[in-house]
C-alpha cells in the first residue's frame, strides 16, 4: 500500500442511482462512514454523510468519497468536491439524468475537476436500448461542460456487470493533483470521533504539506494545539503522510465534541480565521435567479460551507462602491459570514442558494479570495439631482443640489455633472434656498440636469 500513489474520486449523483451499490462493488476497504455505516443512513436508507471506502487501482490508491445524492445534502457534495482529483457520475438507466445530476457536474466544474467517469447504473433493470438511450444523452450534456477528460460506461453494481470496464474507464482519465508538500501541514477535517483509551481522532485528506508522529498541530478556528499521538491510512500505522494522504490522526489532548466538520488540521498559526472576505466571482450560467446586496447565501470555503452575506461592488475612482444588483459574467464581491471561519487562503469559492428547491439550479457561481481584510469597508452611492437655474455674467447657478444655504455650503469645492457628461466644479452657494454656483469645463445649455454625487464610508457585518 505505501508504494501505491494516492488519489481521490468523488462518487456522485442523483438519489437513488445507484452510488453506494457501486461502491460496495468496487471497494476493498471500509473507513469513515463509508457504505452507509451511520445509524441514520441505514435507516433512512440513503447516503447522508460523505463515506470512505478504498481500492487499489493499478499504481493508485483510490479513496472513494461517496457524496449523498439527496437535494438536502448538497453542501455534503461541495464539502466532498473539494478533496478529489476526478469523480464518477451515476446516472440511473431507469431514470436517466435528474437535476441533481446537472448540479452535481456544475460543482463539479466550478471547483476545477476535470475529468469524470459517467456510470450508466442498473442496465438490469432495462432494455440495451434505454441503456443506450440515456448514455446518448449524458454524452449531449457533457459535451457543454468543458470537462477534458470523459469516459462512458454502463454498469450493473448488483450483476457485477461492466465493474471491470469501470476500473479501465476510471484508469483511463485519472490525473492526479500535483501535491504541494513543502507549505505548511493542512488538512480540512471531515470527520472526529473519540475511541476509548486513545481519545480524539479526526480523519481527513491532506491538501499541502507533511505531518508525523509527534508533531504539534493546532485545530483553526479553535486556536487549540496538539500531540499528533498516531497517524494511520485505512488501518495501517505509518510515522508520517504527506500532501494526498487520506489519514486519522490521534490527537488526545482535544475533546472532540468541539470539532466540526470544517475546521483544519495545520501547523501552528499558519491559518488565518476571518468572519469577512473580498472575492472574485464567475457567474453559472445557469442560474436564473438574482444576486442582490446582502442576500444571504451558502458560502463553500474549501471543505467548510457557511452562511454569508454577499454585497456586490465595483471599483470607481479607486473606491468600492456597493451595488444594489449585478448581472454581469464576473463580479466582485465581499462576503459577510455569520461566524468566523478558518480560511484556506488557496480554495475555491462556490456560492450556493439553499434556500431555493431543488428543482431550481441552486448554484450561483464560483471564485477565488482576493483579499482577508480585518473589517468589510465599502462606499455608498449618494446622489442629488438639480437643474441649471439661469446663467447670469458666466456664473451657472444650479437649484436642487442641496435644501438650503448651509447644506449648499457644505458643498462648495466638490465635483457636479451634467447628463450630457460635462463636469464642473461646485464654487460658492447663491441665496438662502440651497442655489449653487458651479463652474463647468466647457459651455452648458440651459435648464440642463446637473447631478452631484459623493460616497459614503459604511462598515458591514452580518445581518439585516
Amino acid at each position: 500500500m505505501d508504494s501505491l500513489l494516492p488519489v481521490h474520486v468523488g462518487l456522485m449523483g442523483h438519489i437513488d442511482h445507484g452510488k453506494t451499490a457501486l461502491a460496495r462493488a468496487l471497494s476493498e476497504q471500509v473507513s469513515t462512514a463509508g457504505l452507509d455505516k451511520h445509524p441514520q443512513a441505514q435507516q433512512r436508507g440513503i447516503t447522508i454523510d460523505l463515506g470512505f471506502t478504498m481500492f487499489a487501482l493499478d499504481k493508485y490508491l483510490v479513496t472513494l468519497v461517496d457524496a449523498p445524492g439527496h437535494a438536502d445534502l448538497i453542501r455534503s457534495v461541495v464539502a466532498g468536491a473539494n478533496i478529489i482529483d476526478s469523480a464518477i457520475l451515476t446516472v440511473a438507466a431507469d431514470e436517466g439524468p435528474k437535476v441533481q445530476t446537472g448540479e452535481h457536474l456544475v460543482v463539479l466544474s466550478s471547483l476545477g475537476i476535470d475529468s469524470v467517469v459517467v456510470a450508466i447504473t442498473k442496465i438490469d433493470s432495462v432494455s440495451n436500448q434505454q441503456a443506450d438511450n440515456v448514455e446518448t444523452r449524458m454524452r449531449s450534456v457533457i459535451e457543454d461542460t468543458g470537462f477534458k477528460n470523459v469516459a462512458f460506461v454502463q454498469v450493473s453494481a448488483h450483476r457485477g456487470v461492466g465493474i471491470d470496464k469501470l476500473r479501465k474507464a476510471l484508469l483511463s482519465v485519472l490525473v492526479p493533483r500535483v501535491r504541494d508538500k513543502d507549505s505548511p501541514f493542512l488538512m480540512p477535517i471531515d470527520h472526529s470521533f473519540p475511541i476509548k483509551g486513545h481519545g480524539t481522532v479526526t480523519t481527513g485528506t491532506i491538501l499541502r504539506g507533511k505531518v508525523a508522529q509527534g508533531d504539534l498541530i493546532e485545530i483553526a478556528p479553535l486556536g487549540v494545539s496538539s500531540r499528533a499521538r498516531s497517524i494511520q491510512t485505512f488501518s495501517q500505522n505509518r510515522a508520517d503522510a504527506a500532501a494526498g494522504d487520506r489519514v486519522g490522526i490521534n490527537i488526545p489532548e482535544v475533546e472532540h465534541s468541539l470539532i466540526t466538520r470544517g475546521n483544519y488540521l495545520c501547523s501552528p498559526k499558519s491559518v488565518p480565521s476571518s468572519d469577512c472576505l473580498i472575492v472574485h466571482i464567475a457567474t453559472n450560467p445557469l442560474y436564473r435567479g438574482k444576486i442582490t446586496k446582502k442576500m444571504v447565501v451558502s458560502v463553500a470555503l474549501g471543505m467548510p460551507v457557511l452562511t454569508g452575506q454577499i454585497i456586490p461592488f465595483q471599483l470607481e475612482k479607486g473606491l468600492r462602491v456597493v451595488m444594489d444588483s449585478i448581472d454581469e459574467d464576473e463580479f466582485d464581491a465581499a462576503l459577510v459570514l455569520q461566524q468566523s471561519a478558518a480560511i484556506d487562503v488557496q480554495a475555491k469559492i462556490l456560492l450556493l442558494r439553499t434556500d431555493l428547491p431543488p428543482t431550481q439550479m441552486r448554484i450561483i457561481g464560483s471564485g477565488t479570495i482576493s483579499e482577508i481584510p480585518d473589517s468589510i469597508l465599502l462606499h455608498k452611492r449618494r446622489s442629488r439631482t438639480g437643474k441649471v437655474q439661469r446663467i447670469r455674467d458666466g456664473d451657472i447657478l444650479v437649484e436642487g443640489l442641496a435644501s438650503s444655504k448651509k447644506a449648499a455650503e457644505q458643498l462648495i469645492g466638490f465635483q457636479a455633472r451634467t447628463r450630457s457628461g460635462v463636469d464642473g466644479i461646485i464654487k460658492a452657494s447663491f441665496g438662502t434656498r440651497g442655489v449653487v454656483s458651479v463652474e463647468f469645463d466647457t459651455p452648458i445649455g440651459d435648464n440642463e440636469e446637473v447631478v452631484y454625487e459623493r460616497f459614503i464610508e459604511e462598515e458591514y457585518n452580518f445581518g439585516p
